[in-house]
Parts: C-alpha cells; sequence; structure tokens
C-alpha cells in the first residue's frame, strides 16, 4: 500500500515533465536515534540548521531519519523529545554528493540538565558511497593557490590528465582537454547548480568560463558515478553560491604581469636569440569582481548576485604574438521558502569570452602566422533570455519523501573570426610546421532545454531502512555551425618538399538536434553496518538533421557547387539499459573503518556534431582535395596552380563524381550502438583521527563498442575493406633511423583507387569489430578537514590505460586504413592515449602512469595563512611521426604515420610545478575585513618541455615548441563584509 499510494502521488508530476541526467546539487544527513539502553527512539523531532533555511522532520518508527538536498556547509542537528535531555551536535559537515551518518543517543532529563551539546568532529566517512569522487570545500577553493578555474582543480584528481598545464592563470582563458581514466572524453558531464550543461557538440567539453568565486563547492567523480549520470566519463559537479541570513559579500581583485615574472627560457632557445621578452610567458593577468547576498524576507528568502571580469594576455612564440582573453560571469540566484514544504529557487548565469588570438591547434603546426589565429565572440540564437535560466522547486511530501523539479533554457554559442580576415588565403606546411595567411570563420549556436524531477522516498520494510530514487525526464540539444574558408576558399597544405595539395572547400553552413529520454530508479538498502545500493536506468537517444542551405567554392562553383539540404531523421536510435550495483560495509561499530566494492554499466551520450550530423553535407564544408604545382611561391594556392584532373580525396559528404547531390556521400550505419563503460571499483576509508581519512581505491573500467579513439571518429572509406585484409595497395612506406640510432621501417598502404571512386569517396560510422580501451588504476588520499588551524589534501595515482584488439577487422585508423597513425597506433596492448585537438591545443598526447599532487593549509597567528600545493606526474609520450603523402598513402595521405616502435617509446620529462601563498586577514570594525594575498607559481622557475616538433623528417624535428611558463608572483585583494 505504501507503493502504490508513493507512485499514486508522485506519476501525475512525472507526467508533465522530464528529468535528464539530473545530478546531486546538495548531500544528506541520515541517523539512527537511540535511547540509553540501545533502543531506538520513534517520533524525535530532529531539527537541522544551516546557515539560511532550517529542515525539520521526526523519526520513524525504527528511530531513523533522512534529511535530503542540503546545500554544502555546516549544520547544527538539534534533537528533542518530551522526558529526555535536548541533544545537539555541533559542526555536521555536510559536501556534495555524500551522506553524513549520525549515530545518535539520547538520556533521561535530569533536573539541573535540560540540554547536552556535542562538539565531536562530523564523520569524513561515508558509508554509502560506492564510487570515487574528490569534493573540494569552500575553505580549499579559497585558500589554496590555485590558477582559479574548474580545469585547474582536475589535475588534483588521481585517474585525471590534462592536456595543458596552467601556470598563474595563463591558460584560464582556454578551457583544457582532458580524460578520465582512460573513458571517452565525450562522455564527460558538467552540472551547474543541479542542471547538465555539457556542451553537445564539442561532447564532454563545457560550453562556457566561469567565475571562480562563486562557488560553494566543486564534485569531481571518476568511477561508479552516482544512477542519476548516464555516462562513466567523468562528472563535475559545481555548486554556486546562496544567500543567507545575514548580508555578505566582498570584492576581489587579483593581478600580475611580466614584471612579476622570472626568466626560464631553455638554453636551447636562447643559443638562437629567444629571449624572455620574445618567449612564452605571460604579459598582464587580471582578476576583478564582486559579491554580495543575504536576506529578501529573513527565514523565507534570500539573494545572491555576482560579477567578474578576468583579462588574460600572454606572449605566444609560437605565433608571435599577443593572446588576450574576456571573460565576463555575471550570475543571479533566489532562494525562496515560498511554504513549509516547497523551496523554490531561481538562477541566471552567463559566461562572456572574448579572445584575440587564439590558436586553431591544428595537429602538426606548431607555430601559427598572427593572421591565421582566431578572434572568439558570443553568440547566440534569436531569442531573447541569453545564458542559463533556471527554475526549481524541492517539495516535501512530508518526512519521508522528497520530490526536485526543474526546468532551464540555456542559449550559448560563440564565434570564430579570422585575424586575417575572409579576404586573404590560407596555407599550412607540415614540413616547417607553420601555418601562413589567414584560417576559416566559424559560427556555432548551441542552445539546450533541460527539464528535470527527482524523487527520494525513504521507508523501512523488511528489516533496513530503504532510500529509493527515481526519476525520468527529457533534454534537447540544438547545433548549428557555419564554417567559411577565407579567400578563394582553397586551403593550400604542404605535406612535404615534394607533395603539395590544394583543398577546395565550399562552405558550411547546418543544423542538428539531438534529444535525450531517461528513467532511472534505484534503491540504497541499509541494515546495521551494511548498505547495499542497486538500480537501474533506461536511456534512449535520438537525433536530426535540420534543413540548410550552402554556398559553393569561389574560384570553382561547378566543381565543388553549393547545396540546398532537405534534413533528416538519423537511422539510429539508442536504447540502453544500465544495472548499477554496490556494497560498503563498516568493520567497526563506531563505522570509521568501510570497506567497498560496486559495479556499473553506462552508456555513452549521443553528440550533435560528430556522430548525428555524419550524414549532413551542410553540417561540415565538403572538400575536393587536388594536387597543387606551387608556381607563386607564397604558400598559397591559386586557381590555375590547381590540377582539376587530379582527384586525390574528398571529404566531409562531398563527392566528386555527384558534385550538386543533396545527400551525403558518408553513410552512418544504421545498427550503430552506444559505446558501452563498465566498471568496477573495490576501497577502503579510514578515519585515522576527527577530520582526518585514509582513503584507497582500484578502479577498472571498460569501454567497448567505440567507434572513435578519443576526439576523433573512426569511419572507414564506403566501398574499401579496412583493416590488414582489406582493400589496400602497398605504399612506398617509411623507413629512416631514430634518434637513438635504431633503424625503422614502417609499411603503408594504400586504398584502392577504384573502389575509393566507386565509394563516392564517402566515410562510414559503425562500432569497430573487436576494438576496445580499458583502465586499471590504484589511487592513495589522504585529506584532513580544516580542524586545528590545519588542512591537507594528498593524492597520488598509478594508472594503466591500454587499447585492444580481439580482431584483425578492427585494426584500421581514422580512414579505414590499416597503416598506425598518431591517433591509431593500432597495437593492441599499447597505452591508450588520447591526442589533443582544438582548443588552442592540437599537438599533446596524454598519458602518464603516475601522478601526484598535495595541498596544505596552515592558519598561523594574527591572521595569517600559509598554503601550498605541490603537483607531479609522468611525462607525456612524444610520438615520432612521418607526413603522409601520395606515394606513402594515396587519398590516405593526411595522416600521420607512428614510426617509433610504439606511441610512449619516448616520453617528454616529469613535471613537477610547486605553487605557494601567503594571505594576511585583518578586521576593520565588527564587520569588515581585508585580507591581502600574495601567490607565487611555479616556484623553482622549471622549464620543462612540454611539445616538441615530433615530425622526424622535418628539418626542425625536435624544435622545442613550448616549455612550462616561468615564475611568477600574483597579488590579491579581497574586501568583504
Amino acid at each position: 500500500m505504501r507503493l502504490a499510494k508513493a507512485i499514486v502521488c508522485v506519476l501525475p508530476l512525472l507526467l508533465i515533465a522530464g528529468t535528464v541526467f539530473g545530478q546531486l546539487s546538495g548531500g544528506s544527513v541520515t541517523g539512527t536515534v537511540r535511547d540509553e539502553q540501545g533502543g531506538v527512539l520513534p517520533g524525535v523531532t530532529v531539527m537541522l540548521q544551516g546557515i539560511d533555511a532550517t529542515r525539520t522532520i521526526p523519526t520513524d518508527e525504527t528511530g531513523e531519519f533522512r534529511v535530503y538536498n542540503l546545500p554544502p556547509g555546516p549544520y547544527k542537528l538539534t534533537l528533542s523529545l518530551q522526558g529526555l535531555t535536548t541533544t545537539v551536535r555541533e559542526n555536521v559537515t555536510v559536501e556534495v554528493g555524500k551522506n553524513v551518518d549520525l549515530q545518535m543517543a539520547m538520556k533521561l532529563a535530569g533536573v539541573s540538565e535540560t540540554v547536552s551539546v556535542t562538539t565531536e568532529a562530523s564523520p569524513v566517512v561515508d558509508t554509502k558511497q560506492v564510487g570515487t569522487a574528490t569534493n573540494f570545500t569552500s575553505v580549499e577553493l579559497q585558500s589554496i593557490p590555485t590558477s582559479r578555474d574548474p580545469w585547474a582543480l582536475m589535475r588534483v584528481v588521481p585517474g585525471v590528465l590534462l592536456d595543458r598545464v596552467n601556470i598563474g592563470g595563463n591558460e584560464t582563458g582556454q578551457q583544457s582537454g582532458f580524460t578520465s581514466k582512460a573513458t571517452r572524453n565525450q562522455d564527460a558531464v558538467w552540472t551547474l547548480d543541479g542542471v547538465v550543461i555539457t556542451d553537445m557538440s564539442a561532447t564532454g567539453a563545457s560550453p562556457t568560463y566561469f567565475n571562480y568565486d562563486n562557488f560553494e563547492e566543486i564534485q569531481v567523480a571518476t568511477s561508479g558515478q552516482d544512477i542519476k549520470q548516464p555516462t562513466g566519463g567523468m562528472g563535475l559537479n559545481l555548486i554556486i553560491k546562496r544567500g543567507t541570513n545575514q548580508f555578505h559579500g566582498q570584492a576581489r581583485g587579483y593581478f600580475d604581469n611580466e614584471s612579476m615574472e622570472s626568466n626560464n627560457v631553455p638554453g636551447e632557445l636562447a643559443a638562437t636569440g629567444v629571449t624572455h621578452a620574445t618567449t612564452d610567458h605571460n604579459k598582464q593577468i587580471s582578476d576583478y569582481g564582486a559579491e554580495i547576498g543575504g536576506p529578501i524576507w529573513k527565514d523565507h528568502a534570500w539573494f545572491y548576485g555576482s560579477y567578474s571580469i578576468q583579462d588574460i594576455r600572454l606572449v605566444r612564440r609560437a605565433g608571435a604574438l599577443i593572446d588576450r582573453t574576456q571573460l565576463k560571469n555575471p550570475t543571479v540566484k533566489l532562494n525562496w521558502q515560498a511554504t513549509p514544504k516547497d523551496m523554490i529557487s531561481f538562477l541566471y548565469f552567463d559566461g562572456f569570452k572574448i579572445k584575440n588570438g587564439r590558436s586553431p591547434g591544428t595537429a602538426g603546426i606548431l607555430f601559427d602566422a598572427v593572421t591565421a589565429t582566431y578572434h572568439q565572440d558570443n553568440a547566440y540564437t534569436d531569442f531573447p533570455l541569453h545564458g542559463l535560466w533556471k527554475i526549481a522547486d524541492d517539495h516535501v511530501f512530508g518526512p519521508k519523501m522528497m520530490v526536485s523539479g526543474r526546468f532551464a533554457y540555456y542559449n550559448t554559442g560563440f564565434v570564430l573570426d579570422p585575424i586575417g580576415g575572409l579576404n586573404v588565403q590560407a596555407g599550412r606546411s607540415f614540413t616547417t610546421a607553420q601555418s601562413f595567411g589567414s584560417i576559416n570563420q566559424r559560427y556555432f549556436t548551441r542552445p539546450q532545454k533541460t527539464a528535470t524531477i527527482d524523487a527520494d522516498w525513504f521507508f523501512s520494510g523488511l528489516g533496513a531502512s530503504h532510500d529509493l530514487k527515481y526519476g525520468w525526464g527529457f533534454r534537447r540539444v540544438d547545433s548549428t555551425n557555419r564554417d567559411l574558408y577565407p579567400g578563394n576558399m582553397i586551403l593550400a597544405i604542404e605535406n612535404s618538399p615534394t607533395d603539395f595539395q590544394a583543398r577546395v572547400y565550399r562552405e558550411g553552413a547546418g543544423a542538428n538536434r539531438a534529444s535525450y529520454l531517461d528513467f532511472y530508479a534505484g534503491d540504497t538498502i541499509t541494515r546495521g553496518r551494511m548498505t547495499i545500493t542497486a538500480g537501474i536506468r533506461y536511456d534512449h537517444q535520438w537525433g536530426i538533421a535540420l534543413s540548410s542551405k550552402t554556398r559553393a567554392n569561389k574560384a570553382f562553383p561547378n566543381l565543388v557547387p553549393g547545396l540546398v539540404f532537405a534534413g533528416y531523421d538519423a537511422p539510429f536510435k539508442w536504447n540502453n539499459v544500465s544495472p548499477r550495483v554496490g556494497m560498503t560495509y563498516a568493520l567497526d561499530q563506531s563505522r570509521k573503518t568501510v570497506i567497498r566494492a560496486s559495479y556499473a554499466r553506462y552508456a555513452a551520450q549521443l553528440d550533435t556534431d560528430d556522430t548525428v550530423s555524419f550524414l549532413n553535407p551542410s553540417s561540415s564544408p565538403g572538400y575536393a582535395t587536388y594536387r597543387w604545382v606551387p608556381r607563386a611561391g607564397d604558400h598559397f594556392v591559386h586557381p590555375d596552380e590547381v590540377l582539376t584532373d587530379q582527384l586525390i580525396t574528398a571529404g566531409n559528404g562531398f563527392n566528386p563524381a555527384n558534385p550538386t547531390a543533396a545527400a551525403s556521400a558518408n553513410r552512418l550505419d544504421p545498427n550503430l550502438k552506444a559505446p558501452i563503460t563498465q566498471g568496477v571499483v573495490i576501497g577502503t576509508d579510514r578515519e585515522l583521527a576527527p577530520n582526518l581519512v585514509l582513503q584507497v581505491n582500484y578502479s577498472y573500467s571498460r569501454t567497448s563498442r567505440l567507434f572513435g579513439n578519443a576526439a576523433f571518429l573512426v569511419t572507414p572509406r564506403l566501398g574499401v575493406r579496412p583493416g590488414p585484409n582489406g582493400d589496400y595497395l602497398p605504399g612506398a612506406g617509411f623507413s629512416g633511423t631514430l634518434p637513438n640510432g635504431q633503424p625503422y621501417n614502417v609499411p603503408t598502404f594504400i586504398p584502392d583507387p577504384a573502389k575509393v571512386a566507386a565509394g563516392g569517396n564517402g566515410f562510414l560510422v559503425q562500432n569497430i569489430p573487436g576494438y576496445h580501451s580499458d583502465y586499471q588504476g590504484l589511487e592513495f588520499g589522504l585529506v584532513k578537514r580544516l580542524s586545528n588551524k590545519v588542512m591537507t589534501h594528498i593524492g597520488f595515482g598509478l594508472n594503466n590505460a591500454q587499447e585492444h584488439f580481439a580482431s584483425k577487422d578492427g585494426l584500421y585508423d581514422n580512414d579505414g586504413n590499416p597503416t598506425p597513425t598518431l591517433t591509431e597506433p593500432l597495437q593492441s596492448g599499447g597505452q591508450f592515449v588520447r591526442r589533443s585537438s582544438g582548443s588552442g591545443a592540437g599537438s599533446v598526447y596524454v598519458n602518464a602512469k603516475w601522478q601526484f599532487n598535495a595541498s596544505g593549509l596552515y592558519q598561523a597567528p594574527y591572521g595569517i595563512e600559509l598554503s601550498a600545493n605541490v603537483f607531479g606526474r609522468h611525462g607525456y609520450p612524444f610520438p615520432l611521426y612521418r607526413q603522409g603523402t601520395l606515394p606513402t598513402l594515396g587519398a590516405d595521405s593526411s595522416l600521420q604515420v607512428l614510426v617509433a616502435p610504439a606511441m610512449d617509446y619516448l616520453r617528454y620529462p616529469n613535471l613537477w610545478n610547486t605553487d605557494f601563498r601567503a594571505s594576511r586577514q585583518l578586521k576593520v570594525g565588527e564587520t569588515v575585513s581585508i585580507r591581502g594575498i600574495i601567490d607565487v607559481f611555479n616556484i623553482f622557475n622549471a622549464n620543462t618541455a612540454l611539445v616538441r616538433n615530433n615530425n622526424i623528417a622535418s628539418p626542425t624535428f625536435n624544435a622545442l615548441a613550448q616549455n612550462l611558463s616561468p615564475r611568477i608572483a600574483r597579488l590579491g585583494l579581497i574586501i568583504g563584509f
């Protein structure tokens, strides 16, 4: 009857709204209240008081209570029952995504004692957590020296690796690429205040940049994710501050420039005439902002608002330019206790970004012409609301049930304008790793609509307590792209001193849509010291391409004409059922030592711009590539230099044999399946002392049914059988000598030209037969909450990420070619390496077998705080390659062929970086505080090599393109009240 009543109560709500990927925006407090003899106490009034609202519920017939969805922060717990002493527990610490389990006792009231107060430390062991996650509390966010963005926090998390190193904010203007435990980076999930905002075009990336001081807490989950997350990728949960019953606010400023910076030019660069003034370094970085919050109506309604401006100016040797980024973030958050059972919240957030000098991040191009970089600005749809708008209601259906509903609209996008304009040609030389002239113009709008409802129902039965979670919902994401090449719309490509190609483009102008529907249900069953979690979720994903129109190539409008496209429904729909199960057991009655184990299955999330759009011939600029005879010698293609009778290849859905076709030459397998990740976590937590916990976890994950490696789709040619037994002819191959004197001789293969033509120069997206990646990792953590003036967070991880081929039928690279490349080395049991792409970085190969991070804070006398952060990791791979040519690869000559025995045959040096902070806070009167801060980043002024030219045939092979940014000091001032 209870279950039926709950279903009848909640089902109407689920039918009128949806939930998709609803994420945790708070934590919970559970407990059992007993008397002095150990008997349970039903009917005890449990009052949990936070910095704003107060929650009050009674214990049930088993003496248990649970308070859901609490904002992170400190709470005071008060227990009262007639005839017993009122019991108060101070400093109950709630963290995002975690549960605080309290075993409370009450005693008979004496004549002289009516209140019993305990200041015992809040438990640091979560007895119900089955996965691995790292929480960054407000104290850690504000006290540890960082570059002040979420990406800077990722590198602290075991198993997470980034494609760049941020020294004092020099990379804050461009988000980092990352990989988490060898899962698809496309499966990362970004959540802001309970709303998923993940960019589904650059899938797995954040759609925006943030005001670091907005955050109350940040959680990064890497395995054993909550049932509300569909994927096995990293989950980032960002919680924005809220107003309280006290007015509070602050104004801040952080500043550094090149006068506060050291010189760390490596000797090999100094020998070529490079100086500090001309090498990579920070020109000037500033970060200013203000915030205010407080009551609108005390105990009923609260507000929080903030605004920030960041200005990041860098000198880039690779482009001989000033790379300048401006980030602006307005935020408004309102909370209203509308009724005793309804907490209504509203959020407005936007992220403005203006950037000059953004590198295209083309792999193999290390030195950009200034004119071949971008000016970036915001773009929106015509809908009048810009940014993120969210409204939510948390409704309590009594002491045992709570339902949270949310609706959000996010209007976002950006434009990339070439600094060189649209009247200048574009060219690239892979021989010298340089770009010339201008670059293509790109325009994106990516609006999202999300509705969420999540229900929690707490009850007792069958000798255990149950926390039943369930939800159902919908999300829709549109992606509109425009891509236009400059000048005569022909890109000059110099693959080698004898291989010159002209890529003739038409305009790309298309739109695609992906939709997501899900239902999940799970139960957390607790009996004594054991907790079992079991759940299942269903995900339904589908996509469509919208109608559009594109323009022809300027120089050859008949050769590569424009088109009118009618749109389509993607030929597949993904339906996935994902079970999750886990167990924890407290080894002692005090619950200070917990062991855990879990298994979970996850489905990948569908992207709009690679998969849904693959059949959309307008979504990307279709092209045909011909031989080019460069008579002018200016690195640009002139129409009379194009040998239009010597076609090399075509791409992005263009079929040279049928140039006016409105249908793409590409194909999507109608039986395409969503990639699947399965994960196992085994671990233990031990509370060594109050506020101090030791964590040890083993993680295993396996991702299969892949159709791409990291950010790249693997698309064999239509009509050409891929792999070693496919339709390929022997190429000229590559031979030579490695730097250590070892010879190499790498066979290469050319796709059968007749079969390429018969397939219309099209490509196919299909699951790669027999291919999977896996990860095994061991991570250690030592975490001490701030107490007795000390806080510590230490983490160490051992990583082993590999890729495997169970069948030779899957041994092929991006085009189906069996030649090993930098993105598809085709080595079963070899290291899984993610190559960076876009976002200003294109030649970083992400893989490390170990990583370390330690941070600490000491609160000295006189308001002085001293803190530091030490980071280290294994050097990333330095894979050696040769640029493909017509004699070696034919139509696949754009591939970069791996000539070293393995991706990690050579590695860059191990990377270490230490940052330090000293601050002092002074009180002015009763309410005003002034805090002065000095940070020093890269305190030992290391100049570790990060990027070199890895084209072994290039005359500039091994030339240093980027090293660690030099030591720099940053000053900060915060005035608060």
